[in-house]
């Protein structure tokens, strides 16, 4: 799938606000096909059983507006089939579409967010100025109480099998900058009313590079490890943008890129996308033409800062999260760990073709999402490492880009870690599933909300284990950057939390595996590994269960 015509923005004028389709079923499964890698899709196949999960979501939605379906991401995922959803968007009342983002606010005119007082401060260079966060500053804090300038601070590395050519690199990452504000942006924590984050007009390219006279793999690998190690030792200045660097070690035939970037203003995702399009501007370059990158949301950073404006207003959404955390912590004691972990120690074990292939036949029957099913597993497998039978509660990360078309391009910081409670363990691994997706599903309206505010209010952290489930589809656009040929990629980042399980899929670094990140102070490697052990048996004895 080219993403270049799934992600196209619409206008009020070039989309009605009633469907003008006239064969509703028709048009939804040609668009849920063409989302899901052009697989079959039958009136009652479950869209996130076939392979979709949030940032597919988004391209379907946006493509659905565009043919003048008025659908949400809701509906989504409350009818997940093409006879669940024609039916609810046939009987449902015409809403009308969302219209275009608004122009990005900045000091020069324009509504802002920023108080008017504090607009008058905004320095000369700077294109727009917007609300920090609560994320942002939250990690911020952390790493400042730290003082390990290593916490969240990720870099990811690989070598692309080609000839370096300088200046067309240099344009390519000059033109990245151009098109991502978050590369361009930096944080003032003290001079406004509020903490802010500022975009710049332009910036000084971070890029630094070294050049073998010769072929030496050894000596090139060698040189972007100091580098890295160098680099991530470096205390992070977040009053001077860009919050990147990049180095490249190039040798006659090919070169090491390496990419050290802070939390704050990158997420994982984002990550993928700069990657690919890093690679698509270059590759053009090579070739002598014009990258042809789709169009971002003019204002994607300013709808989410106002979408988690109107949650921090939100009673109902501060009630369901304490309703959701409100149970007795599962590793440790009230007082027993707060801050930053130091999450230095790993565990892992990759994930084999065969159990990835009976998850997904598990999720497709249980008309359930894989994540669903990865989720129950490791619900279960604390659950035999604890021995906490009911009220369990883990956090999850969540995607919380804005409802809009073109926002998995966008690249910023827009996910959460929330807390979900599983109320009930003994069931069937169906039974599981579903309760996963029903709670991701519940909690999808107030997923923005900040981690802080539900932590301020529980008085203690409201989970001390948190599942990640990560599905890098994003890299098989790296294809399209023809004659660009990538290998041996590697990451490298520290998360804050104490416990920490990644379930990768078609991971760039090494394949399908699962990561379990702790801190050695906190939990001993023994107990750890029991976890591991758990977790993997669950897995095995969900990939083999007939759900029917």
């Amino acid at each position: 799938m080219n993403e270049r015509t799934s992600t196209m923005q619409h206008t009020d004028a070039d989309v009605p606000a009633a469907a003008a389709t006239t064969d509703l079923p028709a048009t939804l499964t040609a668009i849920l096909s063409e989302h899901l890698s052009g697989q079959d899709v039958g009136p009652d196949d479950d869209f996130y059983a076939l392979g979709g999960d949030s940032l597919i979501a988004l391209r379907v939605v946006a493509s659905a507006q565009q043919q003048g379906i008025a659908m949400t991401l809701k509906d989504l995922l409350y009818y997940p089939t093409v006879r669940e959803l024609a039916e609810h968007l046939s009987s449902s009342a015409v809403q009308p579409l969302p219209g275009t983002a608004q122009p990005a606010p900045g000091p020069a005119g324009g509504e802002s967010l920023l108080a008017a007082g504090d607009l008058a401060l905004v320095p000369a260079g700077v294109e727009t100025a917007l609300p920090a966060s609560a994320l942002q500053v939250g990690i911020i804090y952390l790493c400042e109480t730290s003082g390990d300038p290593e916490l969240y601070h990720s870099v990811i590395g690989w070598e692309t099998v080609a000839a370096f050519d300088e200046a067309v690199f240099r344009s390519a990452l000059g033109r990245l900058c151009e098109r991502h504000e978050a590369l361009r942006t930096s944080f003032d924590l003290g001079t406004f009313s509020e903490s802010v984050q500022l975009q710049w007009s332009g910036i000084e390219l971070p890029l630094t590079i070294e050049q073998l006279p010769e072929s030496d793999p050894a000596k090139a690998r060698e040189l972007v490890g100091a580098w890295n190690e160098h680099g991530l030792q470096l205390p992070m200045d977040w009053s001077r943008a860009p919050l990147f660097r990049c180095h490249v070690v190039a040798q006659p035939d090919s070169f090491h890129v390496a990419v050290a970037t802070h939390h704050a203003v990158i997420d994982g995702w984002s990550y993928g996308r700069l990657i690919v399009d890093l690679l698509e501007l270059y590759a053009a370059g090579l070739k002598g033409e014009e990258a042809r990158l789709p169009e971002l949301p003019a204002a994607g950073e300013r709808d989410f800062i106002v979408a988690e404006r109107e949650l921090l207003a939100s009673a109902e959404a501060a009630d369901f999260w304490h309703q959701q955390a409100d149970t007795p912590p599962l590793l440790f004691e009230r007082g027993q760990f707060s801050g930053a972990a130091n999450a230095v120690a790993k565990a892992e074990f990759p994930l084999s073709d065969e159990v990835l292939r009976g998850l997904r036949v598990t999720a497709r029957t249980a008309r359930t999402s894989l994540k669903s099913v990865a989720l129950a597993a490791h619900v279960r497998a604390l659950s035999e490492w604890t021995g906490r039978q009911e009220d369990l509660v883990t956090g999850v990360v969540v995607n919380t880009r804005p409802e809009q078309a073109g926002s998995d391009l966008m690249v910023g910081l827009y996910l959460n870690t929330v807390p979900l409670r599983f109320a009930s363990l003994d069931e069937s691994w169906a039974e599981m599933a579903r309760q996963a997706f029903d709670l991701e599903r519940e909690a999808g309206p107030y997923r923005a909300f900040p981690l802080a505010q539900i932590e301020s209010r529980l008085e203690r952290a409201p989970f001390d284990t948190v599942f990640n489930f990560m599905d890098f589809h994003v890299y098989q656009d790296l294809p399209a950057a023809v004659g660009v040929e990538t290998r041996s990629w590697w990451v490298r980042g520290k998360p804050s939390f104490p416990f920490r399980v990644d379930f990768e899929v078609d991971g760039t670094e090494a394949g399908s595996r699962v990561v379990v990140a702790y801190d050695p102070a906190l939990l001993e490697v023994r107990s750890v590994g029991q976890y591991a052990r758990h977790f993997e048996s669950a897995l095995a004895n969900a990939a083999s269960q007939d759900v029917t």
